[in-house]
């Protein structure tokens, strides 16, 4: 079920700095880690929880930089799903790449 802009507010509030882009209906966040190995990792260690939970952002890779997106594209927009892997994201961070990450915004 698609989230009201009210319930997309209040959940953007769970989670540690992702931002919305209305126009794309999806939320999305950058990381800059601190080399291109890290950023692979993140990115496959992303992949692995995605599969766990079927459900699979967009990841763009440069270099050290990493940004995901997410959507739930059956739905049409953003759904619960969308920002339960942000959190499982979230929490990925923390636990595995603390003073890995360069900058995030």
């Amino acid at each position: 079920m698609l989230l009201s802009s009210h319930d997309i507010s209040e959940q953007l509030k769970t989670l540690n700095r992702w931002q919305v882009d209305e126009a794309q209906a999806m939320i999305f966040k950058e990381w800059r880690f601190d080399s291109f190995r890290t950023a692979m990792h993140f990115f496959t260690a992303v992949g692995e929880l995605a599969e766990r939970v079927d459900h699979h952002p967009a990841l763009i890779s440069d270099y050290t930089k990493m940004r995901l997106e997410l959507r739930t594209h059956d739905a049409g927009g953003l759904t619960a799903k969308d920002f339960q892997l942000a959190l499982q994201i979230d929490t990925l961070i923390d636990k595995a790449f603390t003073g890995l990450v360069l900058h995030s915004p």
